[in-house]
C-alpha cells in the first residue's frame, strides 16, 4: 500500500476537524476559507480544553468528551446570535475555484515533501524528544487520561511535571481509537494533515486578510507556504517538535482575525468587529495547549497589530480622555505580555541554549532566509525585498503591519542566534528555550505575509502591464496565468526545499545506523507482543531506544522516557538486577514493579553518549536471566531470578 496507508488516519483526523471545529466557525458566521482554516484551530481548543474537564470528571479519554464540549460552546454561540448582530457583507473579489486550486496545489505539494521525508507509513523520527511523545500517546490510550495536567505523569508520577502541552497527544489518541491504525502511522497522519492542510490554509487566510482578497494572493500566499524551509519541515527534523508544530500551523489563523478584530486588512469587513474576537478567543487556548511556544509566538507577532491600532485610535480621536486611555491600553498589553514571556518561560536549566552566529552572519541568513538547512531560498528572499518595496509604496495599514511581522520575526531569530547581550537574549527568547532552531520556524510563519505581498503584488503588476499591451488577451491571460501559478509551485521551492527534504529525511531513515532504534531492534520492537504478557514490566536502558517497547510493542516499560523520575525500587533493577541471585534487594524491587522482561539494545545512545545503567549490562552470564527472542545484536531477555520465568 506504501503511503496510502496514512489515508484512512488522514481521513479521520481531517474529518474530526470539520465535525468539531467546521461546525463552530459556521455557527460564529464563517465561510469559505475562512471556515477551513479555523475549523483546525477551534477543534484543537475543543480537544484540549474536552481533556482537562474529562480529566477533571474522570471521564474515559475518546472523542465523546470533545463532542459533548463542542455541542456545550455550540449552544452558547448561538444564545449570543440570538443577542448580537451578525453581518457578512464582503466576499473574495474572485472565483472561489481560485481559492480551491490554490489549497490543492499547496497541499499536494507540501504533501509531496512531507511523505518524501517520512519515507515510509510507519517510519518514525529517530530523535530524543520522539520517545516521549510516541510514549504519551499509549499512555493515553493505555490510561484515558490526556489532560496537560495528568500527561506528566507518565515520567513524573509524583508530580514533579505538573502540566504538559497534550492538545497533540489527545488528538493522536482519539485518531487511533477511531481508525485501528498503530501509533506510528497515527503520527505520521497527523503531520502530513497538519503541514500539507492546516498549515497552507492558515497561510493562505492571513495573507489575504492582510494582503487582499485576489486570486493572485491566495495563489502566492500558497506557493509561498510550498516554499519555506524553517516551516513546517523544520519541526519534523529538529527535536523532533510535533507540538510545537500543531502550535505554530494554527498560529496564522490567529494572527489574521486579531488583525480583523482590530480592523485592519480586508477580513475585518467580513463580519461584525465583535465576532472576531470571539474568533481569537476561540483559537488561542488551542494553540497554547497544543504549545505555549505558539501562543508566545502570536504575542510577538501581534504587537505591531495592536501598536497601528492604538495609533489609528490616537489619531481618530482628539479627546485627551481617549488618547490616555490608548497610551493606558497600550502600556498594559506592553506589561502583560512582558509578564507572559516570563511566567511561559520554561525553567533555566532548559533555557541555556548558547548562540551559534556573529550578529552579521545571522542577518546574512536572515536576508538569505537560509538558517538551519544552509541553502539559500533566492525566490523567497527576492519575494520578501519586493514586499518591502511594495508596502512602501502603498504603505496601508495592513501591508505596514506585513513587513513588522517579518521584522519581529527577524529580530528574534538574530538575538537568539547571535546577541552578546544574555540578559536581554534571554528575556526575549527564553520562552522558546533560548533555542534557534524554534525562532527559524517562527520566522517562517512571519515572513508570509510580506512575501505573499511581494509576490502578488509584482504578478498582478505584470498582468496589468499585458492586458495594456493586448487588451483582448483575456483567455490566453488565464492561460498564462495558470501557467504561471503552475510554475511557481515547482520553480519557488528551489534550491532550498530540496536540500531541506533531504536532510529531514535523514532523521526518518530506519537502518543499522539509526540514532534511535535500529532495524534490527525495530524489528524485536514489534514481536514484543508474541513474548511479553500484558502486565509484566520491561526493563531497559531508554537512550538505547528500549523505551519504545510501550509504543511500539504495547508493553509497559520501566523507564518511559528518557528523562523520568527514577523510583528507589527501579534504580535498584536499573544498578543492580544482574546480580539478582546473590541480593535479595533486587528481588524485591522486581516484584515490586512487575519487571519480567529486559531489553538489551547495546550501547550505543541516540545522542552518541554514555548513560550506562551497570544492573542491565552484560545479563547473558548473570544468571538472572534467559535469552527470549534476538534479532542481530537485540536482545529480549526474560528474569528467571527470584522465582519467576
Amino acid at each position: 500500500m506504501g503511503m496510502l496507508e496514512l489515508l484512512w488516519p488522514a481521513v479521520v483526523l481531517v474529518s474530526l476537524y470539520a465535525v468539531i471545529g467546521g461546525g463552530l466557525a459556521w455557527l460564529i458566521g464563517l465561510r469559505g476559507l475562512w471556515a477551513v482554516a479555523s475549523a483546525p484551530a477551534f477543534a484543537v481548543t475543543v480537544i484540549g480544553g474536552a481533556s482537562v474537564i474529562a480529566g477533571w470528571l474522570g471521564w474515559a479519554w475518546s472523542v465523546l468528551p470533545c463532542l459533548a464540549l463542542a455541542v456545550v460552546i455550540g449552544a452558547v454561540i448561538g444564545l449570543i446570535r440570538r443577542r448580537g448582530e451578525l453581518r457578512q457583507t464582503s466576499r473574495p473579489n474572485f472565483s472561489p475555484w481560485w481559492t480551491l486550486a490554490a489549497v490543492l496545489g499547496a497541499a499536494t505539494v507540501i504533501a509531496v515533501q512531507t511523505t518524501e521525508v517520512i519515507g515510509e507509513p510507519s517510519a518514525i523520527s529517530q530523535t530524543f524528544d520522539n520517545v516521549f511523545h510516541l510514549n504519551a500517546i499509549r499512555y493515553i490510550l493505555d490510561t484515558s487520561a490526556a489532560s496537560p495536567l495528568e500527561l506528566g505523569q507518565m515520567t513524573s508520577p509524583n508530580g514533579g511535571v505538573p502540566f504538559y502541552p497534550s492538545a497533540w497527544h489527545a488528538t493522536a489518541a482519539i485518531v487511533a481509537q477511531l481508525s485501528g491504525a498503530s501509533i506510528p502511522v497515527v503520527v505520521n497522519a497527523q503531520t502530513v494533515v497538519i503541514a500539507a492542510l492546516v498549515w497552507p490554509v492558515g497561510a493562505m487566510i492571513l495573507a489575504r486578510t492582510l494582503v487582499g482578497s485576489t486570486a493572485a494572493v491566495a495563489i502566492s500566499a500558497a506557493i509561498i507556504s510550498a516554499s519555506v524551509p524553517m516551516f513546517p519541515l523544520l519541526p519534523m527534523d529538529y527535536g523532533v517538535l510535533y507540538p510545537f508544530q500543531l502550535a505554530l500551523a494554527t498560529v496564522p489563523v490567529a494572527l489574521a482575525a486579531t488583525a480583523s478584530a482590530l480592523g485592519i486588512g480586508a477580513g475585518a469587513r467580513d463580519i461584525a468587529p465583535g465576532w472576531w474576537a470571539l474568533v481569537v478567543l476561540g483559537a488561542l487556548p488551542g494553540v497554547a495547549l497544543a504549545h505555549p511556544g505558539g501562543f508566545v509566538a502570536w504575542l510577538a507577532l501581534s504587537v505591531p497589530m495592536v501598536f497601528i491600532f492604538a495609533v489609528r485610535v490616537w489619531r481618530a480621536r482628539r479627546s485627551a480622555l481617549v488618547r490616555t486611555g490608548v497610551v493606558a491600553g497600550a502600556l498594559a498589553y506592553l506589561g502583560v505580555g512582558l509578564i507572559l514571556l516570563k511566567v511561559l518561560r520554561p525553567p533555566l536549566p532548559t533555557r541555556l541554549w548558547p548562540t551559534a552566529l556573529t550578529p552579521s552572519e545571522a542577518l546574512l541568513e536572515t536576508l538569505q532566509v537560509s538558517m538551519f538547512y544552509g541553502a539559500v531560498a533566492l525566490p523567497l528572499a527576492l519575494a520578501i525585498l519586493a514586499g518591502i518595496v511594495w508596502a512602501i509604496r502603498e504603505r496601508t495599514e495592513a501591508t505596514i503591519a506585513s513587513v513588522a511581522m517579518w521584522l519581529v520575526g527577524a529580530v528574534l531569530f538574530i538575538v537568539v542566534i547571535a546577541s552578546p547581550f544574555g540578559t536581554l537574549r534571554d528575556a526575549l527568547t527564553g520562552s522558546w528555550y533560548n533555542n534557534w532552531p524554534r525562532l527559524a520556524a517562527v520566522f517562517g510563519i512571519a515572513l508570509v505575509p510580506v512575501a505573499g505581498l511581494g509576490l502578488a503584488r509584482t504578478a498582478e503588476a505584470l498582468g496589468a502591464w499585458w492586458m495594456r499591451r493586448s487588451p483582448a488577451a483575456r483567455g490566453p491571460r488565464l492561460a498564462a496565468g495558470v501557467l504561471a501559478a503552475a510554475l511557481g509551485f515547482v520553480l519557488f521551492p528551489l534550491p532550498a526545499m530540496p536540500n531541506a527534504v533531504a536532510q529531514a529525511h535523514g532523521r526518518f531513515v530506519l537502518d543499522d545506523d539509526a540514532a534511535l532504534v535500529s532495524a534490527d531492534e525495530m524489528a524485536l520492537l514489534k514481536r514484543i507482543p508474541e513474548h511479553v504478557p500484558a502486565g509484566s514490566v520491561i526493563a531497559g536502558n531508554p537512550y538505547t531506544g528500549t523505551a519504545l517497547a510501550y509504543a511500539i510493542g504495547g508493553r509497559q516499560v520501566l523507564m518511559p522516557h528518557i528523562l523520568v523520575d527514577v523510583s528507589a525500587d527501579a534504580a535498584t533493577v536499573n544498578d543492580h538486577l544482574a546480580d539478582a541471585v546473590a541480593m535479595p534487594a533486587v528481588c524485591d524491587a522486581v516484584d515490586a514493579l512487575d519487571v519480567g522482561f529486559v531489553l538489551d539494545f547495546g550501547d550505543r545512545e541516540v545522542h552518541n553518549g554514555s548513560h550506562r545503567l551497570e544492573g542491565l549490562e552484560e545479563l547473558e552470564d548473570s544468571g538472572a536471566v534467559r535469552l527470549v527472542d534476538s534479532e542481530g545484536d537485540a536482545r529480549l531477555y526474560e528474569v528467571t531470578a527470584c522465582g519467576l520465568g
